[in-house]
């Protein structure tokens, strides 16, 4: 006999789409109770894709680049200063592989070209109610300087910051990181900081 399938899809409603996709969703999903299905559940869902999310690091200066941009979820949250502090971030295009997106975001937000990749890990930014998905990682550039950028047809207003790397660690430490894969990334510097320096300093 065929096994039943642990997720049955019962029905799904398109209730908006435009930047992103809004759906309403009944699903049945295998019981952690039983050996069969919990009752129809439903649940709206926004479809956001995968984005990646790059911290680009200078080894020879010691020093992160961080982006300085407005972000319309923090200024409706309240949030006092909604130009967060992130990492070079974006949408991977269809067709385009994770690594091919990191570097022309990079390009795009900061003007800078990164020379190695670090695969920093896959996460799930809210998985209760979206699909949003970050392929973090970490990349070595050799140039790079304080300025403007950003796609300016894609109303991108970008202003970039180069900062110690122990200055950005400890924003992070204080509170002063809100982005949610920016706060990763850095957590994954502040362990592999020493390792990282002396690998890409070697070349």
């Amino acid at each position: 006999m065929t096994e039943a399938p642990k997720t049955k899809i019962i029905s799904r409603t398109v209730e908006f789409e435009g930047w992103h996709k809004l759906e309403t969703i009944v699903v049945q999903h295998a019981s952690l109770r039983h050996d069969g299905h919990v009752d129809p559940i439903k649940r709206e869902m926004y479809f956001c894709g995968t984005a990646v999310v790059t911290l680009l690091y200078q080894p020879e200066t010691d020093q992160i680049l961080l982006n300085e941009q407005f972000r319309i979820g923090a200024f409706m949250a309240g949030e006092p200063n909604p130009w967060l502090y992130e990492c070079c971030a974006g949408m991977i295009d269809a067709g385009e592989e994770p690594e091919e997106a990191a570097r022309r975001e990079a390009v795009e937000e900061t003007g800078c070209h990164i020379l190695d990749l670090e695969f920093i890990c896959k996460v799930y930014t809210s998985p209760g109610g979206t699909d949003e998905k970050y392929m973090l990682y970490c990349g070595r550039i050799d140039k790079a300087e304080a300025g403007h950028f950003g796609v300016a047809e894609e109303g991108e207003e970008i202003r970039t910051h180069l900062i110690p790397a122990a200055e950005a660690i400890h924003l992070l430490d204080t509170g002063k990181i809100l982005n949610s894969g920016t706060i990763m990334c850095l957590q994954w510097f502040a362990r592999n900081h020493d390792r990282l320096r002396k690998k890409w300093s070697q070349k």
